[in-house]
């Protein structure tokens, strides 16, 4: 089973496995942007995809807080948990017995977040900006991922690297 984590700066934050992360920003897409005039393609192109360029971590930052107060009006019990069960190799971290989305990803916002003030730190002391992105968070994928140049992603159609 292949782990998914955010990574930025110095650091790599693991979250779970596959099949959890895609139902984050699959719950993103069902509960937060529909309805809303805004922009999204940072957290659903951008983040779910590519990476976060530098010009826009703050931007970004604020629309995952947007996307955890919109969690935190949707109950657990509107999501189709049984999904993570169906699938042979899930062995799914997350708690769907929370009351709100936003309770059952709060890992995932805290991680994102720890993610994005290491990448400005190491920014700030190295000039390097170790880009904020999803990645398999297991050695040695993990390592063969930091390596990749940005023009990979930027280049990159369909399936993110994380998912292939």
């Amino acid at each position: 089973m292949r782990n998914i984590g955010f990574c930025g700066g110095s650091s790599i934050r693991e979250l779970g496995p596959i099949s959890d992360v895609m139902l984050f920003f699959n719950c993103v897409g069902a509960y937060v942007v529909p309805g809303t005039r805004k922009d999204w393609s940072l957290i659903t192109d951008r983040l779910y995809r590519r990476y976060v360029r530098f010009e826009d971590l703050d931007e970004t930052s604020g629309l995952m807080a947007e996307v955890k107060r919109a969690f935190s009006s949707v109950s657990s019990t509107e999501v189709d948990w049984s999904a993570l069960d169906e699938l042979p190799s899930s062995s799914s971290r997350l708690n769907a017995k929370q009351a709100t989305l936003d309770l059952v990803y709060a890992k995932y916002f805290e991680q994102f977040d720890y993610c994005v003030e290491s990448a400005k730190v190491f920014n700030k002391s190295w000039k390097i900006y170790q880009p904020v992105k999803v990645a398999i968070s297991d050695l040695p994928a993990f390592m063969t991922d930091k390596k990749r140049p940005t023009t990979e992603y930027d280049d990159l159609d369909g399936k993110p690297f994380w998912q292939q």
